[in-house]
C-alpha cells in the first residue's frame, strides 16, 4: 500500500501542503477578482485535491521501475507519458467541475477565465507530476534504507540470540558434570550426603531450567538460585564453605541475564574453597550506582594450586555474554592477589532493564 495512504496523518499533511500551494497560486486571481473569490476557491480546491491523489499513482510506477534497474531513457519516456495522461485526466475533471460550478450561477462564468491559460496549466500539471514522481523515488530510497537497517538489526539480534543460547547451553552441562563428580566422591565416603545432594541438585535444575528459558530475570531470582547452589555445595564442604552477602536492596529488582552469576560462584567454590584445607568465605556484593549495576564475587584461593587444563570456561562464558549483551557498555574486571580472587561485573540498567 502507498505509504501516504496507509497513514492518516501523513495523508492529511500531504493534502494540506497541496491546499497551501494551491491557495498561494490562487492569490493573484483572488486579488484581481475579489467578487469571485468564493467560486474560484470552490472550483480550484477540489481540482487541487483530485490531482494530488492522481499524483500518488506515480509511486507505483516508481516501485515497478526502479532507477537502478531501468534505463534512463525508458524512465524518461515512461514518466513523460504518465505525466501527460495524469495531467489530461486532471484537466478533464477540472473542465467538468468548473462547468458544474458555472451552472450554479454563483458568479460570473469561470470557464472564460481559465481558457487562455489551459496550455500553461497543462504544462504545470505535467511538471508537478514529474516532481512528485521524483519525490516518490526519494521516499522509496528512504524506505529501502530503513528496511535494510531493520533487516540488519534483525540479523544481528538473531545472531546475538544464537550466541547467547550457545553460551547458556554450556552452563548446565558444566555444572552438572562438576556436581556428578562431587556426588560420585560422596557415594563411598558419605552415602547419606550423596543422596541429599542428588535431591538438592534435582531441585536446583528445575529452577535453573525455568529461569534459563527467560531473556531477563530479576536479580533476586538469580540470587535465590545461587543460594540453592551453595546449599548443595555446603552438603559436601560443611563449615569449610562460608558465604557473606552484601546485597543492595535497590538491586533486587534489576533485570539481568539468567545464570550469569552462577558460573562465577561455582568457580569460587571449585578453584578457591575446595583447594583450601581450612576452607574460606565467598563474598557476594551488589550495588546500583547511577543506573550501573555492579556485582562482585570474591574468594580466597591457594596460591600453590595449579588449575587443570581446560578450566576457566565459567569466566570465559560470562565475559562473552556480557560482551554480547551490552557491548562496550558492559565490563568485567578480574583482580587477583597472592591469596584472593575477585570478579566484578558492571553493566547499565537504564536502557537494558526490560
Amino acid at each position: 500500500m502507498h505509504p501516504i495512504l496507509s497513514n492518516r496523518r501523513t495523508l492529511f499533511f500531504y493534502l494540506a501542503v497541496w491546499l497551501f500551494i494551491g491557495t498561494l497560486i490562487e492569490i493573484p486571481y483572488l486579488l484581481s477578482l475579489p467578487n469571485q473569490w468564493f467560486t474560484l476557491l470552490a472550483a480550484d480546491i477540489p481540482n487541487d485535491l483530485f490531482f494530488a491523489l492522481v499524483c500518488l499513482s506515480s509511486y507505483y510506477l516508481c516501485k515497478i521501475y526502479p532507477i537502478r534497474k531501468t534505463q534512463w531513457y525508458n524512465l524518461l519516456t515512461l514518466f513523460l507519458v504518465a505525466a501527460c495522461i495524469a495531467a489530461g485526466i486532471a484537466m478533464a475533471f477540472g473542465y467538468v467541475w468548473v462547468h458544474f460550478i458555472d451552472s450554479l450561477q454563483l458568479s460570473a462564468p469561470l470557464a472564460s477565465i481559465y481558457e487562455p491559460w489551459i496550455a500553461g496549466i497543462y504544462s504545470i500539471l505535467v511538471l508537478i507530476f514529474l516532481l512528485v514522481a521524483t519525490l516518490h523515488y526519494v521516499l522509496i530510497a528512504i524506505e529501502q534504507s530503513r528496511e535494510a537497517e531493520k533487516q540488519t538489526l534483525e540479523l544481528q539480534l538473531l545472531a546475538q540470540d544464537a550466541e547467547l543460547r550457545a553460551l547458556r547451553a554450556q552452563i548446565d552441562p558444566h555444572f552438572l558434570f562438576n556436581s556428578l563428580n562431587s556426588i560420585s566422591a560422596l557415594t563411598t565416603a558419605n552415602p547419606e550426603q550423596a543422596r541429599t545432594m542428588v535431591i538438592l541438585l534435582a531441585d536446583f535444575f528445575r529452577n535453573s531450567l525455568d529461569l534459563g528459558s527467560k531473556n531477563r530475570i530479576p536479580l533476586s531470582d538469580e540470587l535465590s538460585l545461587i543460594d540453592k547452589f551453595l546449599t548443595i555445595e555446603q552438603v559436601r564442604f560443611g563449615s569449610r564453605l562460608q558465604v557473606k552477602q552484601e546485597i543492595g536492596k535497590e538491586t533486587l529488582a534489576c533485570k539481568i541475564a539468567p545464570l550469569l552469576l552462577q558460573p562465577l560462584v561455582e568457580n569460587a567454590v571449585r578453584h578457591g574453597i575446595s583447594q583450601l584445607v581450612e576452607g574460606g568465605t565467598i563474598t557476594l556484593k551488589t550495588k546500583l550506582n547511577n543506573h550501573q549495576l555492579i556485582i562482585s564475587v570474591a574468594n580466597p584461593f591457594d596460591p600453590d594450586y595449579i588449575a587443570k587444563k581446560g578450566t576457566g570456561l565459567g569466566l570465559k562464558n560470562v565475559r562473552s555474554r556480557i560482551q554480547t549483551l551490552y557491548g562496550d557498555d558492559g565490563r568485567i574486571n578480574v583482580e587477583k592477589t597472592s591469596d584472593s580472587f575477585k570478579v566484578e561485573l558492571s553493566f547499565p540498567m537504564k536502557d537494558y532493564n526490560t
